[in-house]
C-alpha cells in the first residue's frame, strides 16, 4: 500500500496522478489539519511533524510512503530515509522535477514556491548537482497556500498574489516549476497573469504529482514491491 502525506491539500492531486498510472495499488492519502500550513515553520518543526506522521503510516501499514510535500521533503526527507528509517521505502517528490528540467534542455527556469523550500534553494540545488548552467529565479508566494486550504483557487486575493510573485519572475523563462504541490491549484490564473504581465504565452509549466508519477513506475518495477499488473 502507497501512504501519500501533505500538510495539507496538494498531495491530492499527486496522488491523483499515481492513481492513473497504477490504478490497481491501493492509496491512501493523510495531511495534517491541525499543523498546516509548514511553509512558515521553522526546520526542526517541519521534520517533528513530518516523522511523527510517517511512523503513523508505517505503523499502520504502509509499504512506500511519499512525502506529497516540498516542504516536507527538503527539510526531512533525506534524514527520514538515511537516520529513521533506512530500510523502509520513504520517497519524495523533488528529484522528478529537477531531471525533467535538464533533460528539456532548459537553460532559464523560474520556479514558484513556498518561503521555507525557497530560503534554503533547495530547488536550484537540486537542480545544479545535474547541471549547474542552468539559470534559475526562484520566487515564493506568502499566504498562497493558505487561501488554496481555504478554497480559493482564483480571483480577489489568489490573482494579487500570483501578480506579485509572477512580476518578479523575468519574461524570458522557458519552464515554471510549480514547486508546491498544493500550486496546481491554481495554473490556469498562473497562465493568465502570466499573459498579462509579460505579454507572451507561458512557457511549460512542470505538473509536480504527473512527473513524479511517471519516474517512480521504473522504481517500483526495480524495487519489486508490487505485482507485475498492478504497477502496468
Amino acid at each position: 500500500m502507497i501512504w501519500f502525506f501533505d500538510s495539507g491539500i496538494g498531495g491530492l492531486l499527486v496522488m491523483d496522478e499515481f492513481q492513473k498510472q497504477f490504478p490497481d495499488i491501493p492509496m491512501i492519502f493523510e495531511h495534517d489539519s491541525i499543523h498546516c500550513p509548514y511553509w512558515n515553520r521553522e526546520s526542526e518543526d517541519i521534520r517533528i511533524l513530518t516523522k511523527q506522521w510517517v511512523d503513523r503510516l508505517f505503523a499502520r501499514g504502509a509499504t512506500v510512503v511519499i512525502l506529497a510535500c516540498n516542504t516536507a521533503s527538503v527539510h526531512a526527507l533525506r534524514w527520514l530515509q538515511q537516520e529513521i528509517y533506512p530500510e523502509r521505502h520513504i520517497l519524495g517528490v523533488t528529484i522528478p522535477w529537477a531531471e525533467h528540467v535538464v533533460e528539456q534542455w532548459y537553460k532559464k527556469v523560474g520556479v514558484l514556491a513556498t518561503d521555507a523550500t525557497v530560503r534554503i534553494r533547495a530547488y536550484k540545488e537540486r537542480v545544479h548537482i545535474l547541471d549547474n548552467t542552468i539559470h534559475i529565479e526562484e520566487v515564493w508566494i506568502p499566504g498562497l497556500v493558505d487561501l488554496i486550504e481555504a478554497g480559493k483557487k482564483e480571483g480577489g486575493e489568489v490573482d494579487v498574489l500570483l501578480r506579485g510573485a509572477i512580476s518578479r519572475l523575468s519574461p524570458d523563462r522557458e519552464a515554471i516549476i510549480l514547486w508546491c504541490t498544493h500550486y496546481p491549484y491554481v495554473e490556469k490564473s498562473v497562465e493568465k497573469i502570466w499573459q498579462e504581465i509579460h505579454g507572451n504565452s507561458l512557457p511549460d509549466i512542470v505538473d509536480p504529482g504527473k512527473e513524479a508519477a511517471l519516474r517512480f513506475h521504473s522504481w517500483l518495477l526495480r524495487k519489486g514491491l508490487f505485482l507485475p499488473r498492478e504497477i502496468g
